[in-house]
């Protein structure tokens, strides 16, 4: 039977302590004896135990310290001139600290990372220090998923978005391909920097099929707007749910502003208290809190309108089927 531990083939616990919030484990092979890599002998006899540090797999927010518990073998063979062995773990390669695994799990971060990104990735995520040269020298010869993708993309759905790469306004727009049920997988495309201007959103779109784009998801910005339309002329735009829930929340602030003045004293305090309630998704409420939005919004009619039309409206976007959302 073949045992498996964070990556590593016949190998067991044999000791684990929690030490200042890292867990510290120490690993040992299952097989009770070993084969001289000359003669090819099988010897039970171990002269010694060696311990040294191995880096696992990383589990996300624990941080863990893994030894491995090596044995070195005396070769009971008269004729071989191999007197002692170490023996070697299947998953870690011979006289190196990373696994197999924790191998190919950075070459998965590399496909849409570079070093630094990867380096703070490893810090915040999984609470482990691996230095950039050390990434360069376990990555460097490994083909950029991002190399050899053919442009034009043909995809169904993407999305456009603009981020500011620098402190200032100094902006560039990204273009992400956006998962479905039949490919669900989201990843960044391409990324133009200029700003966030209507040439600069027709560059980045130039690296999709603009015959496979059903659908492209925004925010209200107009340059974009005007470079999808035409560049991608058979494509819907869709406004994102971000910005739009935004643009109920900023018509329900307007109509507090308006209605308050018109308040008694009391009717005042309680929406000025609690108008945050309203803006609030309705799941995010506890019992106090829900009790207090329904108090609040009976003040006006027009608030108890515009809440419901809010919350309906965010309902749409739980629903799977799209159908039954049309």
């Amino acid at each position: 039977m073949d045992f498996f531990v964070l990556g590593l083939k016949d190998v067991k616990i044999i000791s684990y302590e929690q030490n200042y919030g890292r867990l510290e484990i120490v690993l040992e092979k299952t097989t009770s004896c070993e084969t001289c890599p000359s003669c090819q002998a099988r010897s039970k006899s171990v002269k010694n135990y060696r311990e040294h540090r191995i880096i696992l797999n990383p589990i996300e927010s624990i941080q863990v310290q893994a030894f491995i518990r090596k044995r070195c073998f005396r070769c009971l063979n008269p004729s071989c001139q191999t007197k002692y062995f170490t023996e070697q773990i299947p998953g870690l390669e011979k006289k190196h600290i990373y696994t197999e695994q924790f191998k190919s799990f950075l070459a998965d971060l590399y496909q849409d990372m570079d070093f630094p990104t990867i380096k703070r990735r490893l810090s915040k995520k999984y609470l482990l220090d691996v230095p950039i040269g050390t990434l360069h020298s376990k990555l460097k010869d490994l083909p950029k998923e991002s190399l050899l993708v053919k442009y034009p993309i043909q995809t169904k759905y993407i999305g456009l978005d603009e981020f500011s790469y620098t402190k200032g306004h100094n902006y560039a727009v990204a273009l992400i391909k956006i998962g479905h049920s039949q490919d669900p997988k989201s990843k960044i495309i391409d990324m133009v920097a200029g700003g966030k201007t209507t040439a600069v959103a027709k560059a980045v779109l130039n690296s999709v099929d603009p015959i496979s784009v059903e659908a492209c998801c925004m925010d209200f910005w107009e340059p974009f707007k005007t470079a999808v339309k035409e560049k991608l002329p058979n494509a819907s735009v869709v406004a994102d749910k971000y910005h739009t829930i935004k643009l109920i929340n900023d018509d329900i602030q307007t109509l507090i502003r308006r209605i308050l003045p018109a308040l008694s004293q009391y009717d005042k305090e309680l929406l000025e208290e609690n108008k945050f309630l309203i803006l609030k998704g309705r799941e995010r409420l506890d019992d106090n809190q829900s009790y207090d939005l329904q108090t609040t919004i009976l003040i006006n009619n027009e608030l108890e309108t515009i809440y419901v039309f809010k919350e309906q409206f965010r309902s749409l976007y739980l629903i799977k089927n799209i159908d039954i959302a049309r």
